[in-house]
């Protein structure tokens, strides 16, 4: 299978991306001031592997520089998981859906996770459960594509032959373009294996990474960190083209990484693991920074799994967590954990909101942390707030809900 890459490369195709990077170069030189992040270990021997920079037309420094964070903090990266930012299921009837407002409601909450310190957040472009219940939302589908147009789900910002729908691409560019301004990073995911199927054949699916690389060298987001497939390890079987994804996840993290052989910039490149964890040397190798998920395992078995993950000498990114389905103190004490040692051992936490994971989806926390007050549908955003509090603790010296009122 590894003459399928070595096959779509021309002599031509790498003149065009030399031309396009000497354009992208000349118009945005190194020195721009966009929001650009790299890991130490793509910065070389005089900056810490396992931690993240950025840099806004300066010199890199760490993440969260500055009187206003703890110093535990440097070179860590708290994000939030908004895998529904950008979707858009074209197969859905029963109910309407605007896109556009939809992301609109992502980049109207950014200020306010900035203010708790949080510094990222993660997109898909193959969105899995779009949280359809015929008990909720009057909906009946299932997130799956293959399941066919009448019962299944349409979410992907790429056509069957790889090219690029240029609805999401505006979403994307205008989320990516907001949360620059506000010196945040955005995750982006490329392939879920809910949506793999779309795909025409191996050849599209590795045509659809290269398009949608290009297109963030093209127009110079530099504040961006690929995540080229989520889950990649789990139920290999669930992959389509033969479990191309999972057995050519290598392969797939490399092509990417040539894009950028004659860009003005590089991204961090990486794939992501399934909940379990595991991350074979050999990948993690290949990565810029190891990004894991750890939804539903416990905090103290996370703590081992960072420790053997180490030896990589790569940041430890958990970008996507969540540890139970009630809001009550107990998972709260469990999301409270699992943040904390991501922060003190790793390179940062993820925390997916349940408010943005059933449709049509929600972005913002409730006003007020306290769960014993409130019940029913206030339980979510709430949850969500005392979350938020707790991430503020850990990155800032004054966080908001300890700040004197005037």
């Amino acid at each position: 299978m590894m003459h399928l890459f070595s096959a779509m490369k021309s002599a031509s195709r790498r003149m065009a991306v030399m031309f396009l990077a000497a354009a992208v170069a000349a118009v945005f030189p190194a020195t721009a001031p966009a929001t650009e992040i790299a890991t130490g270990v793509m910065l070389g021997p005089s900056y810490k592997t396992d931690q993240f920079y950025v840099r806004r037309g300066g010199r890199w420094e760490q993440t969260y520089s500055g009187g206003a964070y703890r110093g535990k903090a440097r070179g860590r990266l708290m994000m939030l998981q908004l895998p529904h930012a950008l979707f858009e299921d074209e197969w859905l009837t029963e109910q309407k859906f605007e896109p556009d407002k939809n992301t609109d409601r992502v980049i109207a909450a950014l200020d306010t996770y900035a203010e708790y310190g949080v510094r990222a957040i993660g997109v898909s472009l193959q969105v899995g459960d779009p949280g359809y219940s015929e008990e909720v939302n009057g909906i009946t589908r299932n997130g799956v594509a293959g399941a066919g147009e009448k019962s299944g789900s349409l979410v992907s910002a790429f056509n069957p032959d790889g090219s690029l729908k240029p609805s999401w691409l505006s979403r994307l560019e205008r989320l990516l373009k907001e949360a620059d301004r506000r010196g945040m990073i955005v995750c982006v995911t490329y392939f879920g294996r809910e949506q793999d199927e779309i795909f025409e054949s191996t050849l599209a699916l590795v045509a659809a990474a290269r398009n949608m690389t290009d297109w963030l060298i093209e127009k110079n987001f530099r504040n961006v960190i690929i995540d080229v497939a989520v889950g990649w390890d789990v139920e290999p079987e669930n992959w389509d083209h033969g479990s191309f994804i999972p057995e050519y996840i290598a392969q797939l993290l490399e092509d990417v990484r040539e894009r950028f052989h004659n860009a003005a910039f590089a991204l961090p490149i990486g794939a992501s693991s399934g909940s379990n964890m595991t991350y074979p040397a050999s990948l993690a190798q290949l990565c810029d920074v190891v990004l894991v998920r750890g939804n539903g395992m416990p905090p103290d078995r996370k703590r081992a799994r960072l420790h053997e993950l180490q030896s990589n000498l790569r940041p430890i990114w958990m970008i996507d967590d969540g540890n139970g389905t009630k809001f009550d103190p107990a998972r709260l004490a469990r999301e409270g954990a699992s943040a904390d040692a991501l922060f003190v051992e790793g390179a940062g936490w993820g925390y997916r909101p349940s408010v943005q994971g059933m449709f049509p989806f929600a972005y913002a926390p409730a006003a007020a942390a306290d769960l014993s007050v409130v019940s029913g549908a206030e339980l979510g955003p709430t949850y969500f707030k005392a979350v938020l509090e707790h991430i503020a603790e850990l990155v800032l010296k004054k966080p908001p809900q300890k700040r004197k009122k005037r």
